[in-house]
């Protein structure tokens, strides 16, 4: 059905549209340029936020389970606690979609990121090290950083497969999950984050997910994050996702 333009609204809607027209140029025009280290390269350090991100499965059309993965999802529904609300890890690349603030500390041979989500943390190389011969399974893994022009790419391995939910719906991972993140900071407040996640055990083929973070306002940062002071749930946690049926379309 064709749409009509009341005549008497032609002049407030011109009016609007060259209103909007020199807002986004003015927008984009001071916007603060991405700050540099000494070394030339992207400096990602500040104060990050961003929105629960519960889309991890968007590119894939939904967890591409094979038999074994649909197994373990099926016992995490009915039988497994959501580890975070024991206060364990989230680990990656859970962290990674999370709506909880994290602050990211760079020199030149290594990156920190230090979560408020269980007062958390994780320390990269970047010094071109190779991994250890031996690796012990950890929630967030052994990663290691390299640059690839102005995007830092981590790449990690070494996981542990107990007690640890590969987002906040129950889908589970293995301890051969390979996860490879990519960060770039194209201007000063805002953070690109990309993650490709692979695990043959359980899903037929790799997905990836991305997401924007953007820089605190001044004055703020994470908070310290006490799990279990007041954790008035823990004697009714069930199984599977805290809140199933809330969010329609997750899987």
């Amino acid at each position: 059905m064709t749409k009509l333009i009341l005549p008497a609204l032609a002049p407030a809607l011109a009016v609007f549209a060259l209103a909007v027209g020199p807002i986004s140029a003015q927008s984009k025009a001071t916007a603060r340029a991405a700050p540099r280290t000494a070394e030339g390269r992207p400096d990602l350090s500040g104060f990050w936020q961003g929105p629960l991100l519960r889309t991890m499965f968007e590119s894939a059309g939904g967890p591409p389970f094979n038999a074994a993965g649909k197994a373990a999802y099926d016992f995490n529904m009915t039988k497994s606690i959501n580890p975070e609300g024991l206060c364990i890890f989230a680990g990656i690349p859970r962290a990674s979609i999370s709506g909880v603030p994290f602050e990211i500390i760079q020199n030149p041979t290594r990156l920190a990121f230090l979560y408020e989500l269980m007062t958390a943390w994780r320390s990269i190389p970047l010094d071109g090290r190779s991994r250890p011969p031996k690796i012990e399974p950890s929630f967030f893994g052994n990663g290691v950083g390299r640059w690839e022009g102005d995007t830092l790419v981590i790449d990690s391995i070494g996981f542990k497969e107990n007690l640890s939910w590969v987002d906040d719906d129950a889908h589970p991972h293995s301890e051969g999950m390979h996860v490879v993140e990519r960060w770039s900071r194209p201007d000063g407040d805002h953070l690109n984050h990309s993650v490709t996640v692979d695990d043959a055990k359980y899903y037929t083929k790799p997905w990836t997910f991305s997401r924007v973070f953007t820089h605190m306002p001044a004055g703020q940062q994470p908070m310290e994050y006490a799990c279990d002071e007041n954790n008035l749930d823990r004697s009714r946690l069930g199984f599977g996702p805290h809140e199933p049926g809330r969010y329609p379309g997750v899987q």
